[in-house]
């Protein structure tokens, strides 16, 4: 590893931020995060945060505490279920433990309709409430009468 990816993985263990590290080392964010993209591959890392584990141990509060639970991700994290049994709801967006594309065919089958379903229901209340929509919604308009 280079002087200055460890240098910038150092600034990593020390909870800073790519822009925050590029702005105290005169150099650019995006050199920064190829700095920290070559070293997680030369660690093995999963992410940024276990290769600053990995190379400098869990980091210290000022107090002399262990900030490994806040700083190692969802592993050691204690609001994340323990059991296979307990997973986190699946949802169509980003959050700390569920990344994109993950769901079964079942899954996105369920989001569909539920869209589906919130779309028509939003479609009848502005028919309802006598909206002037335009012609070209009209035979939208006329496949929701339809249905009900």
């Amino acid at each position: 590893m280079t002087p200055r990816a460890h240098e910038c993985m150092r600034l990593v263990w020390e909870r800073k931020k790519s822009r925050e590290i590029a702005a105290e080392l005169g150099i650019s964010k995006s050199t920064v995060d190829g700095y920290i993209g070559a070293a997680v591959e030369e660690l093995g890392a999963r992410d940024r945060r276990e290769a600053a584990v990995m190379l400098f141990g869990p980091p210290r509060t000022e107090s002399g505490g262990d900030l490994t639970p806040l700083f190692a991700g969802p592993i050691a994290d204690a609001s994340m279920p323990t059991s296979t049994d307990e997973q986190p709801a699946a949802r169509p967006w980003r959050s700390r433990y569920q990344p994109l594309n993950t769901f079964s065919l079942k899954q996105t089958a369920i989001w569909v309709a539920v869209i589906a379903a919130g779309l028509i229901v939003a479609l009848a209340m502005i028919v309802a409430m006598g909206s002037g929509l335009p012609s070209v919604a009209l035979p939208a308009i006329r496949v929701v009468r339809h249905l009900m």
